[in-house]
């Protein structure tokens, strides 16, 4: 019989591997691939938020389904996102959001009154069917799998906050100390990559639950490089210059 310790370690293993490909897709690769200008950064800020307002509800979806530890590991993730840090003098997610829109022009009412683009709602629509339907290790693992793809400590070359911070940076001139979203990512992104492996300690027992979270992940990283994909082609119709 399988130990739960190997089979902890033959996951991380594979979600590993599997989120570094995400970023040779070639959806992933046009997404970073187009130069930024001041609208393109506008339009990426502002669906960015509508991205970080969904993950919000899917979190919820989840935490109301998974047993009473997984709810607590949910409560202690959302925290910061929610309500920001005290301690570290850190905004709410939501906010800091906002504060990086700034750098690029956006003023806060810009985030009430631009629309989300039609893949940000198909995008959208679908993490939150699947934080509602998917068995709820399968939505534990929908959640995560974003993370572990955004965590520099595991994606060569850095996560998706990271790189885009690089190229604010490059191809803008804003440096990253004021891109108050992307820096705070960068910096708890590691930690929070632990998350669906501190659900697994518990619930990772069998065969089945190890396929319900590869199926978890593979469908939040279908959907996500969907979303990133339509967003590069929104992003290229707009200005060049």
């Amino acid at each position: 019989m399988t130990k739960r310790s190997d089979l902890i370690e033959k996951l991380r293993k594979q979600l590993y591997r599997e989120a570094n490909g995400l970023f040779k897709t070639d959806e992933y690769t046009r997404f970073f691939g187009i130069p930024l200008t001041r609208a393109r950064s506008q339009f990426y800020m502002v669906q960015r938020a509508c991205f970080m307002l969904c993950r919000r509800s899917c979190w919820a979806l989840v935490q109301a389904r998974a047993p009473f530890d997984v709810k607590q590991l949910i409560w202690r993730h959302e925290e910061d996102e929610l309500a920001g840090n005290k301690e570290r003098g850190v905004a709410d997610h939501y906010t800091l959001g906002l504060m990086e829109g700034e750098t690029v022009g956006l003023k806060r009412s810009d985030f009430k009154t631009r629309k989300p683009c039609d893949g940000t709602i198909v995008a959208t629509y679908a993490w939150k069917h699947g934080a509602d339907r998917l068995p709820w290790l399968a939505g534990a693992a929908l959640l995560g799998a974003l993370e572990i793809a955004n965590a520099d400590k595991i994606i060569k070359g850095g996560g998706l906050s990271h790189r885009m911070a690089n190229k604010l940076r490059d191809e803008l001139g804003i440096s990253i100390d004021r891109q108050h979203s992307n820096k705070e990512h960068m910096e708890v992104e590691d930690e929070h990559s632990a998350f669906l492996f501190d659900v697994a300690k518990n619930h990772l027992k069998t065969q089945r639950d190890y396929d319900e979270i590869i199926e978890g992940a593979r469908t939040t990283w279908a959907i996500n490089k969907t979303w990133l994909g339509l967003m590069a082609n929104e992003m290229a119709a707009l200005p060049d210059k």
